[in-house]
């Protein structure tokens, strides 16, 4: 008797910031991207600085930047002197990783949002000496909200067929925001012409919602308007 394939349950394929969380669980680090490369763009509009940007800046003297990364690990001590807690941060960003030590009055500050798995912007003071660059932090926020409004909006390039179209929209719903940016709907049509179609409203536009955008049934790409 020839035994019969189990059945599967239908899914929602991983986004693509699921599939970077999912690797990091298994390995240890990311194998196919990384969970900032969709805002690097962003960012630079943002002037915010990659580690491999930021390196030859201090060692040539710079000393304040503005930074991203996601939070791998927190580990705090306690001074030996106040008794007070300061931390030391390891952070992630496309170009490497590396560690920053945010003293007492900035951990205070930024305790709650320097969640390990938490991608942030952060304000830095980089010390050079001894062909080591050293890490200092001032202050944090969510890089969602470090990089508002800078993106205009989304061009999304998708196949026009009713099933899709139904498809994307309800990934859309519940994501409308007022302060958000524009998503504009782009389909092929025959002769080489393109017909666009604005959407009403609004939308958050950050990682999450851009990974699950791309890997809508009919979308083709993505872009920054």
């Amino acid at each position: 008797m020839e035994a019969q394939r189990p059945r599967l349950p239908k899914v929602d394929p991983w986004t693509p910031t699921q599939r970077l969380d999912e690797e990091l669980a298994a390995v240890g680090f990311y194998l196919s991207g990384h969970p900032l490369d969709d805002m690097v763009p962003a960012l630079r509009r943002k002037r915010t600085d990659l580690l491999a940007d930021v390196i030859p800046k201090a060692e040539a003297g710079a000393e304040a930047f503005r930074m991203a990364g996601v939070v791998r690990r927190r580990q705090e001590r306690a001074s030996q002197s106040s008794g007070e807690k300061f931390a030391f941060v390891t952070l992630s960003d496309p170009t490497g990783e590396y560690e920053v030590m945010f003293p007492p009055e900035s951990l205070r500050k930024c305790r709650d949002i320097l969640e390990p798995g938490r991608a942030v912007c952060i304000r830095v003071r980089a010390k050079a000496r001894d062909g080591e660059v050293r890490f200092f932090g001032d202050d944090a926020e969510p890089v969602e909200k470090a990089i508002e409004n800078a993106v205009a909006g989304l061009r999304v390039h998708v196949v026009p067929r009713s099933a899709e179209i139904d498809a994307l929209k309800a990934r859309l719903e519940g994501i409308t925001n007022s302060r958000g940016g524009e998503i504009i709907l782009v389909a092929s049509i025959e002769g080489g012409r393109e017909i666009e179609l604005k959407l009403p409203g609004r939308y958050t536009l950050d990682s999450a919602v851009r990974g699950a955008l791309k890997i809508s049934p009919g979308v083709v790409f993505v872009e920054d308007l």
